[in-house]
C-alpha cells in the first residue's frame, strides 16, 4: 500500500502506479552529463547597441502633458536609479531559460522556439520580484497608481502591442530589450496610442508594432546600458564549446578556470560547465586540481576579493570567481604581490616555471560588494 498522503490529489491506484515505476526502464532523473547542440549564428537577434532617433519631430511627453507617465518614470528610477536591478533581472531571466545546470546551455541559439518566447515572461516575473512591484488591476504591474504592462523584445523596437492597450483606454507600457551578443539592454515607458503604431498586419490577434513616431515618443529610463556578462558566451574562440564537450563536469570546470584566467567567471557558467547537483563543489575541487599547475581560484568571500584586486585582477563580486597562475615574489620584482600562506606571491609571467600554488586562506561569511 502507498501512503495516502503520497502525491495529494491522486487516488490510490494512480499513486500505486507512480510508486511502482521501474526506474531502470523509466529513469526519474538524468544521470549522465549531456552535450548541448553547438551554438550557431542563425536566428540571433539583430546586433543593436541601444535606442536611436528615427528622424521624426516626435518627442517624449512633458510632465505637464502626461503626469501619470512621469510619475511611473520617477517611481521606477527611485527603485533603481542606476539600472543595476533591472540588469540583474534580465541576467537571471536568460540564465533561467538556459537552465545550464541541467542542459549545459549558455547561448540564445541553443534555446528551443518555445523557450525563446518564454524569455519575455521570465523578464516580467524577475523584474516584479526584484523591484517588488504590486500586481496590476488589468495589466502586469501597479506603479505610482497606474497600471503598467511589461513588454519584452529580443530586437529593439520589436515589441508587439495587443489590441486592448490602445482601443478602450491608452495604457502605459514598460518596454524592455536586451541583447546577449552586443551586451546591451534598455528600458523605457510609452503611453500607447493608435497614432504611434503601424497598421495592423494579418495576425489573428491584431498585435501591432511601433511606427517611427512611436519609437521617438518613448520616455527612456535607461538606454543602451551594459548587460551583466554571460561569461561562457564571450569566451574567445571555441573555448566554451571545448568546455561543453568535456567528458566530466570536473574536467569542464577545471578547464574553464585554466583557460579563462583573469576573467570573472559567474555562477551560471560554472553551473553549465559542471552540470552537477552541487556545481560549486566543482570549484573547490578545481582549486585542488589546478594547484599543481600553479593556478589559484579566488572566490567572492573575504579576503579573496582583496587578494585578487591587489594582484590586478577583476574583483570577484557575489557569485563570481577569477583564476590566475602565481609565482613567488622576489625583491627585484616590480609586480604587485600578496602574502598567502606565509609567502609573497605575484601573477606569473609567461616564461615563469610552474610552481605549486599556495593554499588560499579560508573565506569569511560575508560576500564582497
Amino acid at each position: 500500500m502507498v501512503d495516502p498522503d503520497f502525491l495529494p490529489g491522486m487516488d490510490e491506484n494512480e499513486a500505486e502506479a507512480i510508486a511502482s515505476l521501474d526506474e531502470e526502464k523509466f529513469p526519474l532523473r538524468r544521470r549522465h552529463r549531456v552535450t548541448p547542440k553547438e551554438p550557431t549564428r542563425a536566428g540571433r537577434p539583430s546586433e543593436q547597441l541601444g535606442p536611436t532617433w528615427s528622424g521624426t519631430e516626435e518627442q517624449p511627453p512633458t510632465p505637464a502633458e502626461d503626469p501619470d507617465l512621469w510619475a511611473v518614470h520617477a517611481a521606477i528610477l527611485a527603485l533603481d536609479p542606476t539600472g543595476a536591478r533591472i540588469a540583474y533581472a534580465i541576467r537571471e531571466s536568460f540564465d533561467q531559460a538556459y537552465d545550464g545546470q541541467r542542459t549545459g546551455r549558455w547561448d540564445y541559439s541553443q534555446l528551443m522556439k518555445t523557450e525563446k518566447t518564454h524569455v519575455g515572461t521570465l523578464v516580467e516575473i524577475w523584474l516584479q520580484r526584484e523591484l517588488e512591484l504590486e500586481d496590476g488591476v488589468d495589466l502586469d504591474y501597479r506603479i505610482a497608481g497606474s497600471d503598467v504592462d511589461a513588454k519584452w523584445s529580443r530586437n529593439l523596437y520589436g515589441w508587439e502591442i495587443p489590441l486592448e492597450m490602445y482601443t478602450t483606454t491608452e495604457q502605459i507600457a514598460l518596454l524592455l530589450w536586451g541583447n546577449e551578443y552586443t551586451r546591451r539592454w534598455a528600458a523605457g515607458l510609452l503611453r500607447i496610442t493608435d497614432s504611434l503604431l503601424k497598421p495592423p498586419g494579418r495576425q489573428r490577434d491584431r498585435k501591432r508594432h511601433l511606427n517611427d513616431r512611436g519609437k521617438d515618443r518613448i520616455l527612456w529610463l535607461h538606454q543602451g546600458k551594459p548587460m551583466i556578462p554571460n561569461t561562457l558566451l564571450h569566451l574567445p574562440g571555441d573555448l566554451a564549446w571545448r568546455v561543453a564537450k568535456q567528458k566530466s563536469g570536473q574536467a569542464a570546470v577545471s578547464m574553464l578556470f585554466r583557460e579563462a584566467q583573469g576573467q570573472l567567471i559567474n555562477r551560471a557558467s560554472v553551473d553549465a560547465a559542471g552540470q552537477q547537483v552541487d556545481p560549486q563543489k566543482r570549484v573547490r575541487d578545481a582549486r585542488k586540481r589546478l594547484a599543481g599547475e600553479g593556478i589559484v581560484v579566488f572566490g567572492h568571500y573575504a579576503p579573496h576579493p582583496d587578494l585578487a584586486e591587489t594582484l590586478g585582477l577583476p574583483r570577484p563580486t557575489l557569485g563570481r570567481f577569477v583564476s590566475t597562475r602565481v609565482s613567488p615574489w622576489l625583491p627585484e620584482d616590480v609586480e604587485p604581490s600578496v602574502t598567502i600562506d606565509g609567502r609573497r606571491w605575484r601573477r606569473s609571467r609567461q616564461d615563469d616555471p610552474v610552481i605549486r600554488a599556495p593554499t588560499l586562506p579560508k573565506q569569511g561569511v560575508e560576500p564582497s560588494e
